[in-house]
């Protein structure tokens, strides 16, 4: 049998909140020797001093409008947070991710392997190489990708010869 206090999530701790704003913006960097004590002791000092102070902007709870303008602000600070350098890129995504926000758009440079087989007709095993990285490199270009193929000598796996191909045309040297 749960307790009602088992289903509501507790806020967190303002130690574990302290140690995450660190671990955000100083990302692999161990918080200075009394840090968060001398931090914590700031706050709680200073909240003893300002019991009414404006709580910082928080989410709002019910106005849909309100909300998505919230989220959307939210954001559009980090991604410029980030963008100036202020924050790096991946604790701002951790941060978005912890408050149930898309992470920031990102350029990725990907590498592939994949094993492509393309039938093509040559007159040699080299020619057919050559003919179908062409072709390879002809599809990837017109399926309209910022692609880059590099081609090296030792990703040339297989090439069996088959049967004759007589709808070919004849070589142009011929004459």
């Amino acid at each position: 049998m749960s307790t009602p206090d088992a289903a509501t999530p507790q806020p967190p701790t303002l130690e574990s909140v302290l140690r995450g704003a660190w671990a955000a913006f100083h990302p692999n960097q161990p918080a200075p020797l009394g840090w968060l004590t001398h931090t914590t002791a700031q706050i709680q000092t200073y909240l003893g001093e300002h019991p009414t102070a404006p709580l910082p902007h928080v989410a709002p709870t019910g106005d849909t409008e309100e909300l998505a303008r919230w989220r959307r602000e939210v954001w559009q600070a980090l991604r410029e947070a980030a963008a100036t350098h202020d924050i790096d890129v991946d604790a701002a995504d951790r941060i978005l991710h912890a408050v149930g926000l898309p992470g920031l758009p990102r350029r990725w440079q990907v590498r592939l392997t994949l094993p492509v087989l393309v039938e093509v007709t040559a007159t040699s095993r080299e020619d057919a190489f050559d003919i179908a990285e062409t072709a390879v490199e002809t599809a990837c270009t017109g399926a309209d990708l910022e692609a880059r193929l590099e081609w090296d000598g030792n990703e040339r796996d297989d090439a069996r010869p088959g049967d004759l191909d007589i709808a070919a045309p004849e070589p142009a040297d011929l004459a």
